[in-house]
């Protein structure tokens, strides 16, 4: 039977947040939770989706004669299913999606992107939307019989970001959806007015050491660039001149990452850390909630410095320091104030694609 399974990686953003919407470079690490899609072909013209962390089963489908989704279940299931319609719609502009009629089973698994807390589960923030268009994508490329759109990357990754940045409604970078593709750690930046993403997989200095921490807290990213978009409009001045500061540290961190010097990299993530602090109290982003002031001070303690990854006001932060002992006493602090931290590993490969019965 034909078959095509796509896993891809999560990210969490290290450095260059919001800077990178202007242009600026980022470090962004992807990490060792995935998602996960399966195709299989299916007799009949009828297709059927589930996704279980989405609450839907067997949800009906029928590619139409003009080759868009018609859904056939309720309206709940199909907008749930958003990102599914999206990212089909979308490949149909491309000429990879299933033509008219054909049935297929199509399941799609992000539960690696959800922690069960005391409240129930939690979505972690790493990017799971990304990684789910990503591996959607691609695996349907392959099903239709296109499966060369995804072996030139570079080429890929800008397909894929068109399609993401439909789902989120033009905002955006793209960063997650690259270090999804890519994998790695990559240092990642939009040229002729962010029109053009380019990025370089860079080696991780061996002397930066890493804690990530959970805030306990989840954050909408898509929240946070909608009030952004709303404030810049009428503070133009000073949103150009705090993206001016942040993007000139980040261009010295990545710098410094591309040359493996950790000690330049440390004291760069601080300077960061300062400077989104005050851009964030600037445009009235909570980007260092509570819970990220309380690991801030937990970090300066320890000697360390720490940030928010991403957006903020939530999901994950990151300390970094020369000295693997001071995360140790860190860890200890951030346990005992009843934080948590999360062992996420690089993930080196990004999309990985496996397909049987050609």
């Amino acid at each position: 039977m034909m078959e095509v399974t796509a896993s891809t990686p999560g990210k969490l953003v290290l450095l260059g947040d919001y800077a990178v919407l202007e242009g600026a470079p980022a470090l962004v690490m992807a990490v060792n939770r995935h998602a996960k899609v399966r195709i299989s072909a299916k007799a009949g013209g009828v297709a059927e989706v589930s996704a279980p962390d989405m609450q839907v089963s067997q949800v009906p489908l029928r590619i139409g004669a003009d080759g868009k989704p018609e859904w056939l279940g309720t309206a709940d299931q199909a907008a749930r299913l958003r990102l599914v319609d999206q990212t089909l719609r979308g490949l149909l502009h491309e000429g990879l999606a299933p033509e008219a009629g054909r049935g297929f089973s199509l399941h799609l698994d992000t539960s690696e992107f959800f922690d069960q807390g005391s409240e129930g589960l939690a979505k972690l923030g790493l990017g799971s939307s990304a990684a789910l268009t990503v591996a959607l994508a691609s695996a349907m490329a392959v099903f239709v019989g296109r499966g060369a759109a995804t072996a030139n990357r570079r080429v890929w990754l800008e397909h894929l970001l068109q399609l993401h940045r439909e789902f989120q409604g033009g905002h955006g970078s793209g960063v997650d959806v690259a270090a999804s593709l890519i994998g790695g750690v990559i240092s990642y930046r939009l040229l002729e007015g962010g029109t053009q993403p380019r990025f370089e997989p860079v080696n991780w200095p061996k002397e930066v050491h890493t804690l990530f921490v959970w805030s306990g807290r989840s954050a909408s990213t898509s929240d946070f660039l909608g009030r952004l978009a709303q404030w810049r409009g009428g503070h133009g001045a000073d949103y150009a001149s705090h993206m001016g500061a942040l993007g000139a540290i980040a261009q010295k961190a990545s710098d410094a990452v591309t040359h493996e010097q950790g000690k330049g990299f440390v004291e760069a993530a601080a300077a960061y850390a300062a400077a989104l602090r005050d851009f964030g109290t600037a445009c009235g982003l909570d980007i260092f909630s509570a819970e990220h002031v309380q690991l801030a001070q937990l970090s300066a303690q320890a000697g360390v410095s720490y940030k928010p990854c991403g957006a903020g006001g939530g999901d994950f932060g990151v300390a970094f320091a020369l000295e693997p002992e001071r995360l140790q006493r860190l860890e200890r602090s951030v346990v005992a104030a009843g934080f948590r931290c999360v062992p996420l590993a690089v993930d080196e490969q990004g999309l990985h694609l496996e397909y049987t019965g050609y």
